[in-house]
């Protein structure tokens, strides 16, 4: 069977929780459909939030999904995908019936699970990109595979007076490591929630974290 071509893009905040993210994922997934003329899968990781991303796509979240995948309480992909009822070109997967305390799997089992929810999904729904919404306190081998898959990493941080710090952060333990062994990735970093006028917390993100990506920032406003 021919696999289409995709490029999964993901949203992460690190353990930083408030940035934002999950809206921004929601909204580029329907920008990207609505661009590209394609339809998009929105992977929602939020397993211990409110799963965000899925309720601003219509998708109530109350059922098996991506976790539940991994995890081995669901083999059937097919039984996770939802059409959004608002935009009917993009398709969610949300996080499902399980928390972060009950998860129990190995990394390599994990690895070959994610893939084929990323691969299944696409050739399902005929997909050009996956978007993933990573959550701030997510398994940690879900995590690795996700930011593994993706081709384009949304770094997504507030306007806070440590968000330099957090940048750092996952620079230094996920993004680094990942480019030292090889993984060529489209790093940007989102300011979210800037307040304009203020430019300190910008010029200090904009150096050193952004890698073959841009820097986007997107201010406060009435």
């Amino acid at each position: 069977m021919l696999k289409p071509r995709f490029v999964v893009v993901s949203f992460f905040s690190g353990l930083k929780g408030g940035t934002g993210k999950s809206t921004l994922a929601s909204n580029t997934a329907i920008a990207l459909s609505q661009a590209l003329k394609s339809n998009v899968v929105l992977i929602d990781l939020g397993l211990d939030s409110t799963a965000t991303s899925s309720r601003i796509l219509g998708i109530n979240p109350d059922k098996y999904g991506a976790v539940d995948y991994v995890n081995g309480t669901v083999d059937n992909v097919d039984q996770l995908i939802s059409r959004s009822p608002i935009i009917p070109s993009v398709y969610v997967i949300p996080p499902g019936t399980l928390r972060t305390w009950q998860l129990s799997i190995d990394p390599e089992t994990a690895q070959a699970r994610f893939n084929n929810l990323i691969n299944h999904s696409v050739m399902k729904t005929i997909s050009q990109v996956v978007v993933i919404d990573l959550p701030a306190h997510m398994d940690q081998a879900i995590t690795i595979n996700s930011l593994i898959q993706s081709s384009i990493i949304n770094v997504v941080l507030d306007y806070a007076t440590y968000s330099d710090s957090v940048a750092q952060e996952i620079d230094e333990y996920y993004i680094q490591p990942m480019i030292a062994k090889g993984f060529k990735k489209i790093i940007n970093v989102i300011l979210n929630k800037a307040i304009p006028g203020l430019d300190l917390m910008e010029s200090k993100i904009r150096g050193g974290f952004i890698h073959n990506g841009e820097f986007f920032v997107l201010p406060m406003s009435p």
